[in-house]
């Protein structure tokens, strides 16, 4: 089992699971969009990759077979205000029929990026539906795991102030209660649904946290140290890929360049990463043979994408107001 970033490819086999599920509905216009609302997203500025996951099973008998996906948007607060105000089912099909309507409800690149170095952002999970419904079935015991790092990727090193989400059912809406959500509203399940697909909404707020609290949402939503290394997107993106496990070959083809084009940002990575934390490309191994072999760049790589995975603020969009970014101790 693995998770990963959703990209254009994966698209059929989402709106497969979408509506085989049947948790989450949306009205007809909303559907009949929704490829290319999906796809639109996916396309804009490619430089910094989506909070879309995915999570398969490698070992299906006929290749990977999808398991989950989840979806998150970052919007304006006003949006985020109106869903609190003014609650109704089915986040999903609000924020796409906002958007079809000719509104902005979610946040481009560059306010992210001014969000992230500043108040903070309101973020909307819309989306999370499993093959599986039942979470005691097996399967779904196997992607619990993994579901909290795919939500790390995605969000850790964001600045967010306030989170927004939706899930079906009530043991789902337990799980998230259990994660320090506060219930917004329980809708009943539509008719001809299951009866354990009733939409449940949930919110959490940094400054609902009480001081001093250490559990895993509370890390999430705190406002992250900025970035020490002023990574240039495109390299972001590189790394960012990196962290999934791709190979160089793998990020070439996703990003349409050649797999010489990725050596030379790792090679710029590398060299940003000298420039301000040396000591993370110094050898620390404690070897003075005369013999003993050099440090290799790919160690030095393997290390620096140890520090990016702590650190993910580094891979975020980031605009410093006033001072340049400081130099982590």
């Amino acid at each position: 089992m693995r998770y990963r970033l959703v990209d254009d490819a994966d698209l059929p086999r989402c709106l497969d699971l979408f509506d085989r599920n049947g948790r989450c509905l949306v009205s007809a216009p909303v559907r009949e969009h929704l490829p290319r609302l999906w796809a639109d997203w996916l396309a804009q500025d490619q430089r910094f990759p989506k909070p879309f996951a995915l999570w398969e099973d490698l070992r299906g008998p006929h290749g990977p077979r999808l398991e989950a996906i989840g979806l998150s948007r970052f919007v304006h607060d006003e949006v985020h205000d109106l869903l609190l105000r003014e609650p109704q089912p089915y986040l999903l099909d609000r924020l796409c029929r906002l958007a079809l309507d000719g509104h902005r409800p979610f946040l481009d690149q560059r306010e992210v990026a001014r969000a992230n170095a500043g108040a903070g952002l309101s973020l909307v999970m819309p989306l999370y539906l499993q093959r599986e419904h039942d979470l005691g079935h097996p399967d779904s015991l196997r992607l619990r795991p993994i579901g909290p790092a795919a939500w790390y990727f995605c969000h850790a090193g964001y600045n967010v102030r306030r989170i927004h989400g939706e899930v079906y059912g009530r043991p789902a809406a337990d799980y998230m209660a259990a994660g320090g959500f506060r219930t917004v509203q329980a809708f009943a399940a539509p008719a001809g649904t299951p009866s354990d697909s009733e939409p449940h909404q949930h919110v959490i707020d940094r400054g609902d946290l009480p001081p001093g609290a250490i559990n895993a949402m509370s890390l999430w939503v705190m406002h992250p140290q900025p970035p020490a290394l002023g990574l240039s997107p495109s390299l972001q993106t590189v790394a960012t890929y990196a962290l999934q496990g791709d190979t160089d070959r793998a990020i070439a083809a996703r990003l349409g360049i050649s797999a010489d084009a990725v050596k030379q940002a790792w090679r710029a990575i590398l060299r940003t990463v000298s420039a301000h934390m040396p000591e993370l490309c110094t050898d620390t191994s404690g070897a003075t043979a005369p013999d003993a072999p050099p440090v290799r760049g790919a160690e030095h790589r393997r290390t620096v994408v140890e520090y990016l995975r702590q650190h993910m603020e580094e891979l975020r969009p980031w605009t410093p107001a006033d001072a340049p970014p400081r130099r982590r101790r």
